[in-house]
């Protein structure tokens, strides 16, 4: 789209409008008395003024399908997207047997060298050379102990293994019987120290989730460097290995202002206006640096808290506003 074809777009929109309230005598000259009346402002508006006002009757109103509501606060913060995928707690559920059977059998093979030294001592039936093989064989099993213990940093992540072993067993049990789930994080662009909250979305149901720190491998595709974390609640359920999940995390300090719902916009002149209602009628007024949020735009002034704006509508007062107030040429030629 070029860049006057917006304009001109709204403007063949307005015009048609315009037609159809001409020819039901909402514009020009008429035998019965003008339920419209158009003050013109007299000079072009700069953004958050004012252009002139339009006084319609209730029932006017009504037929153009004009809808008014007050203005609310709200507040946006900045944030980043990302996704969240469930990973897969088999390999973890494996190496905590592998340090379960590596601590049992470390413990046996450690009392089993205690005894025969004990023996030893006593010059009873046990010979240096038993001594030095139950300390060799205690020694390699406490090595595949810790060996074990490592591998969960190695496979998932450090932030893992920072979580010591009782949790490490009861996270897996709460996995197995669908009450957590561990998910790796990856938002491009963000600093996700351990720590830092998360919020992860699957459908309608969000759950905040803390960082552990950094995932045990990079993404192949994405080379990204992710995080893991665990999900907790009915949520957790909906995190099946490979399924992915929306991660957002924000950025900045939120902002704040007024909601202008996007019914609400009309755009005239390379602009964005809404028509504010008056004791006097409706105003059309420019909004001034309006950010776009999911239910509008954001405004900081211009307009005031509980101001009242037509939220549906607007398209028919703007061809009511062109048609009466002169301004078709000019915007026309715009």
């Amino acid at each position: 789209m070029s860049r006057l074809q917006g304009p001109a777009w709204a403007l063949g929109g307005a015009s048609v409008l315009a037609l159809t309230l001409y020819a039901a005598g909402l514009l020009g000259q008429g035998t019965s008395p003008k339920p419209v009346t158009i003050e013109p402002a007299g000079r072009q508006a700069t953004a958050g003024e004012s252009v002139g006002v339009i006084a319609i009757d209730a029932d006017t109103q009504r037929r153009l399908g004009i809808v008014v509501a007050p203005l609310t606060s709200s507040s946006d913060a900045t944030t980043l997207d990302g996704f969240a995928k469930g990973l897969d707690a088999a390999p973890l559920a494996a190496i905590i047997a592998e340090i379960d059977t590596a601590e049992s059998a470390a413990a046996t093979s450690t009392a089993e060298a205690r005894r025969l030294e004990a023996l030893n001592r006593q010059d009873v039936s046990a010979s240096r050379r038993s001594v030095e093989a139950a300390r060799a064989q205690a020694q390699g099993d406490m090595a595949r102990v810790r060996l074990a213990h490592q591998r969960i940093g190695i496979e998932f992540g450090p932030g893992l293994l920072r979580l010591g072993n009782a949790q490490v067993r009861q996270l897996a049990g709460a996995i197995a019987h669908g009450e957590a789930a561990l998910v790796r994080i990856d938002i491009p662009s963000a600093n996700l120290a351990p720590g830092t909250t998360v919020s992860v979305a699957a459908g309608p149901a969000t759950s905040m989730v803390r960082v552990l720190g950094p995932a045990g491998a990079a993404d192949a595709r994405l080379q990204s460097a992710g995080v893991l974390a665990v999900l907790r609640g009915p949520i957790a359920r909906q995190s099946l290995t490979g399924r992915v999940l929306t991660a957002r995390i924000a950025a900045g300090p939120a902002r704040a202002g007024l909601l202008v719902p996007h019914d609400a916009i009309v755009r005239f002149q390379g602009q964005m206006w809404v028509y504010r209602q008056t004791a006097k009628g409706f105003f059309r007024v420019a909004l001034s640096d309006p950010v776009s949020v999911p239910d509008g735009w954001l405004i900081r002034d211009g307009l005031a808290l509980g101001d009242r704006i037509a939220v549906r509508g607007g398209a028919g007062l703007l061809a009511i506003d062109l048609g009466g107030s002169g301004q078709g040429q000019s915007a026309e030629e715009d």
